[in-house]
Parts: structure tokens; C-alpha cells; sequence
């Protein structure tokens, strides 16, 4: 018969484990002593929020060993595997309660040969969030994918149980190891991080871009969120934001640190960067950049022989744009304009006579001049006007700055459309994360106008969504997309899907009693019209049985909604997105212990 892994730990284990536990016990206590951890933080690409931070072993060479996997190679052969990663977890544990965020999660590197034990496993973890008061939210297991992970029964089954008690997984240096998908098929992680071979210098290399903007889609179908490691240049980092990567980690966000006083729950540079990126983004303007061709530009007093000269150096061209003497578009010259007359008898010569030729202004084209900050829509209708034009020419205050031809313009309309399609929830057709993550982060510092932000998350959702099943659960989210689109329209309004059971609305409200007074109306309906989704005998008695997290057979009330209200006056301070995130984190908690499910909070 064939031995398990675990028995041939057990046995192997016995063999090489001194006789004194007190061996143990003090290379444990030389463990507590000499090892500790760096924290190098996760952040959103959109916004430099910290999503996490990632623990980082160090000090491993005070006890003898050459490197880190060396370390845990040795504790493994010894049999004290099991024993040294529960004294490294209690320490990383700890040592996450001191970093500046309260929601962030903490990303934990754990040795793949300990899915082997299962359950009993995953139990030390979920106790030890327990003891050092936790939530199983705020925890993410690193595997690493250059280990390779027997992904049987008794590994799938221990992420199960993981999920189950809230906690995240995560394949750790994707494309570095096995690369094998069937990792991300049985072990369903939340998230995949892609190693810094495939992030360095992607800018650069089209190879790298295609396959990493494939890869970004499919994870995304399966709702996995794409982390880049080794990001250390505003190059690199600003390819990996435009292949739809969701946060990335790396030298240029900052280094592992063991000083908890330098780690931040967000990062000003990123979001610096990220406000620069989404004013062109809103405007279209970088998808425009992206696709322009900057020809030379042909003055409109120039020579013709010169024109003609410009054309036979650049022999790829076939069009040129024409400028005024303030670099004002004026038109185009083609080069089948120039043929007609070069290839005729005395035709050129006749051009390039000053006293009788042809000037360069009488053989300019109008062509269709749009400023390259117009919404695409409205460069598109420009062009429109002409499809007979070679292309747009587009201008920035007033300035020439490249040409679109067709082609690029309908590749630009595209990108626009899968981005705006990317960015939907599937589910409401509502907009999504990036565009709810624009909206907050404009918000913010426009302290001319208030604003209320309001924040929904349902109530007793997953044990409506395991009694019932999960079509009527996503009829339950449409029910409330409806309601909350009929009730909240005009200008001044945005409505967002985080995903799942969370919303998002925002508003430019002067009077935020007058926004609760809707949310009270809203969630009031929302309660009533979904009781036609229970049946008879659980409407009556007003609760369903189900089994919670521990497995524990409880009582939950009907479905409703709490909402936690941020109301942001137009005297307000200068406020940081960490400081209006983090009241948000509260005011949800909140919001969840009142009667009314509502919870209201002003930062000024």
C-alpha cells in the first residue's frame, strides 16, 4: 500500500529528530530570538492604497543557514517543520497588529510541504487569528508556484477550509516555477502573483505585453486579481497598470522594511501618479497618445524642393502634416499629390521654380484637426465628417502634435470600449472597482463642492446564497442594482458594484440628511420586495437555519442591507484617501450593529 505523505513525515521525522525535546525547544527559542520580518506592501495600482503587506523572513544566516529555502529545507529534513512555522506565524501575526492600516491584509509565505497535513493545518492557522484577535479576512497564504504543490485531496480540501474561514490564498512567483494552470484550477487562489522575470522591462518588449494582457484576462474571468512583483520603475509600473493588473509590489512602491514607522497605508507617489493618468484617462487622451503617429510636420512656407526631399528621406510616408509658423495644424500634402507633377514632363522642375512653380500652400488638404484631450466619441464624430480625409491631425493648445489615421482610430474607439466592458460588472452592467476608485479619488481633493459617500453591503448573504442557491442570490444583487439606479438619478449621482453584495454610490450633496432620508427609503424597499425570494414558512417565522462559518447551524434574519454614510462638507480639511478609507472600514462596521443599519459620519 502506499504511504502518505504524512506518514512518510511522521516516519522520516522520527528518524532524524534528537532524543531531547529540549533540542527543539531551543532551536525554537533561537527561532523567536534572531528571525524576524520585513513588510513590503501590496498597493492598488489605481489609488496607492496598501491592500496588504507581505511578510519577509530575515535574519535566517544568525542561525547557521545560507538562504531561506536552505533554512526551511533543514527544519523539513529535522522534522520540526510544522513546529518552526507555527513560532514564524505567531511572530508575523504580532507584528502586523502594529502596521498603520486596520484592514489591510497580511500576506503569508507558507512552505508547500505543510498542505500535506490537511485540515489540522489550516486549524493552527485559523486558531492563532483567533488568539491574536485577527480577522480571517485580513489573512492571505502565500504558496509559492516554484514549489511543486501536489495539488491532491488533502491540499485542495485544506484551501477549501481556508476559504471557509474567510481567509485568502494566494499563488505566489507565477511563471517562475511549473506554470502549471492546473494549480489555478483546483486551488481556485484569490490571487496570482506574477513573477518580476515577466514584469522587468515589459514597457519594452511586446512578447511579454502579449502574454502578460492574455494571462491578466483569463485570471480576471475566473475573478482572480493579478498582483506584478518587482515593479521598480514608473515604466514598468505604468505598462503593468495599462495590461489591467490590480495592484503591484516592488523597490519603486518601497523595499521591505523591518521599521514599522516607514510602512504607510498609502503610498502619495502612486496616487500622484494615478490622478496625472486618470485625467488623461478621463478625457481619453492617453489612449489617444497611445495610438498617434507623431510625423514630422512640413511648414507651410517650405521650399518644394525641400518638400520633395522630405519625401524621398522618408519614403514610409505618404502623407505629411502641414503647420503655420505657430505650429498651428493647417492641412496635409499626399505624396500622390506631389507624383502627378513629378513624374509629368518638366513637371518638377516646374515646381521647384520660384517664379513659376507651384507653392507648397496650394497643394495643402484640408484634413479633419481635432485637440487631442476631446473624448474619442467626439473625435470620431470629426472625422466622420471626412472619411475621405487620410486621417485627423490633432493638436494640443493649438499645436500640432501627431496624426490618427483611420486605422488607429477605430483601434482607439476599441480599447475604449474593452476598457469601459472590463470595467462593468458582468452581473448589474453597473461600473466597477477602477471606475468607483476614479470617482472617490477625484472627490477627495475637491474641496470646493461636499460630497456623501455611501457604501452598501448585504446582510446574511451567504446563508440566503447556500439555501437558496446562487441564481436566486445574483437575482438578489439585480434587484437591488434596479432599485438603486430608479432611485438615484440625474447629475451629481454615481452609481458603482464594488462586486459580490457590495455597492457604492456617490454623491455631490450639500444637504447629507437628505441622501440617509433616500438610503433609509432604499434599504426599506430593498427588504421588502426581497421577501418574495423566501418561501412561505421562512417568511413567516422571519428567519432561515444555515450553517455559518464554523459550521455551526445558527439562525439569520431575511436579507437587507447596511449602508455606512461619509459625509465630506466643502470646509473639509486636506484629507488623505488612507484617512477617508479607513472611516469608511469603521462607519461599515458599524453600520452592521445598528437596528436601522445605517451609520453616518461627517470628516471635516
Amino acid at each position: 500500500m502506499r504511504r502518505t505523505q504524512v506518514e512518510v513525515t511522521k516516519q522520516r521525522s522520527a528518524a532524524t529528530r534528537p532524543d531531547s525535546d529540549q533540542d527543539l525547544q531551543s532551536f525554537l527559542d533561537s527561532v523567536e530570538t534572531n528571525l524576524q520580518y520585513a513588510f513590503q506592501p501590496i498597493v492598488s495600482v489605481d489609488t496607492g492604497i496598501a491592500h496588504g503587506y507581505e511578510a519577509l523572513l530575515r535574519g535566517v544566516e544568525r542561525l547557521g543557514a545560507a538562504s531561506i529555502p536552505a533554512f526551511f529545507d533543514d527544519v523539513h529534513d529535522r522534522g520540526w517543520l510544522s513546529d518552526v512555522d507555527r513560532v514564524l506565524l505567531r511572530k508575523a501575526l504580532r507584528a502586523v497588529r502594529t502596521l498603520p492600516s486596520e484592514t489591510a491584509r497580511l500576506f503569508f509565505n507558507v512552505d508547500a510541504r505543510l498542505l500535506s497535513q490537511g485540515a489540522p493545518f489550516v486549524d493552527e492557522i485559523v486558531r492563532e487569528l483567533a488568539a491574536n484577535d485577527i480577522d480571517p479576512e485580513r489573512f492571505c497564504l502565500e504558496i509559492p508556484e516554484s514549489q511543486d504543490v501536489v495539488t491532491g485531496d488533502t491540499a485542495v480540501d485544506a484551501f477549501h477550509r481556508l476559504n471557509a474561514a474567510g481567509a485568502h490564498l494566494a499563488l505566489d512567483d507565477f511563471g517562475q516555477g511549473y506554470s502549471r494552470l492546473r494549480l489555478i484550477h483546483e486551488l481556485a487562489p484569490h490571487y496570482v502573483k506574477v513573477d518580476r522575470y515577466f514584469i522587468e522591462g515589459v514597457h519594452s518588449e511586446p512578447k511579454k505585453r502579449l502574454f502578460l494582457s492574455r494571462l491578466v484576462d483569463v485570471m480576471h474571468v475566473f475573478g482572480i486579481r493579478m498582483v506584478a512583483e518587482g515593479v521598480e520603475t514608473e515604466e514598468e509600473f505604468r505598462a503593468c497598470r495599462d495590461l489591467g493588473f490590480d495592484m503591484v509590489q516592488g523597490y519603486l512602491i518601497q523595499r521591505p522594511t523591518q521599521d514599522v514607522d516607514h510602512v504607510l497605508s498609502v503610498y502619495p507617489g502612486v496616487a500622484k501618479l494615478n490622478r496625472r493618468e486618470r485625467r488623461n484617462r478621463s478625457t481619453d487622451m492617453s489612449l489617444v497618445r497611445s495610438q498617434m503617429e507623431e510625423l514630422p510636420a512640413l511648414a507651410i512656407d517650405l521650399p518644394m524642393i525641400e518638400v520633395f526631399e522630405a519625401f524621398r528621406r522618408n519614403r514610409h510616408i505618404s502623407v505629411f502634416p502641414v503647420i503655420d509658423e505657430v505650429r498651428a495644424p493647417v492641412g496635409v500634402v499626399r505624396d500622390s499629390d506631389l507624383k502627378a507633377y513629378a513624374f509629368s514632363p518638366y513637371g518638377r522642375e516646374l515646381m521647384v521654380n520660384k517664379a513659376f512653380g507651384l507653392r507648397l500652400r496650394d497643394l495643402v488638404e484640408p484634413c479633419p484637426t481635432a485637440s487631442i484631450d476631446m473624448p474619442i466619441e467626439k473625435i470620431l464624430e470629426i472625422f466622420a465628417h471626412r472619411s475621405d480625409a487620410p486621417g485627423l491631425l490633432l493638436a494640443e493648445q493649438g499645436r500640432y502634435v501627431g496624426f490618427l489615421n483611420s486605422t488607429a482610430l477605430l483601434k482607439v474607439l476599441h480599447e475604449k470600449t474593452v476598457a469601459a466592458a472590463r470595467d462593468q460588472n458582468p452581473l448589474t452592467r453597473l461600473p466597477g472597482n477602477l471606475s468607483i476608485q476614479d470617482w472617490v479619488l477625484d472627490a477627495i481633493p475637491d474641496r470646493s463642492s461636499s460630497f456623501v459617500l455611501a457604501y452598501f453591503d448585504f446582510d446574511s448573504f451567504k446563508p440566503f446564497n447556500d439555501t437558496y442557491g446562487f441564481r436566486n442570490g445574483d437575482w438578489a444583487i439585480q434587484l437591488f442594482a434596479e432599485l438603486l439606479q430608479k432611485r438615484f438619478t440625474g447629475e451629481g449621482v454615481f452609481i458603482g458594484h464594488i462586486g459580490g453584495d457590495d455597492f457604492f454610490a456617490g454623491f455631490r450633496a450639500e444637504h447629507p440628511g437628505e441622501v440617509a432620508s433616500h438610503v433609509a427609503e432604499l434599504v426599506a424597499q430593498f427588504a421588502f420586495e426581497v421577501e418574495s425570494f423566501y418561501d412561505a414558512a421562512t417568511r413567516e417565522r422571519g428567519y432561515i437555519e444555515a450553517r455559518g462559518r464554523d459550521g455551526e447551524l445558527r439562525r439569520f434574519g431575511c436579507l437587507t442591507c447596511s449602508v455606512g454614510l461619509l459625509a465630506l462638507p466643502a470646509d473639509r480639511a486636506d484629507l488623505g484617501a488612507d484617512t477617508v478609507m479607513d472611516e469608511v472600514a469603521r462607519l461599515k462596521k458599524q453600520a452592521k450593529l445598528r437596528s436601522s443599519g445605517i451609520a453616518v459620519s461627517t470628516l471635516r
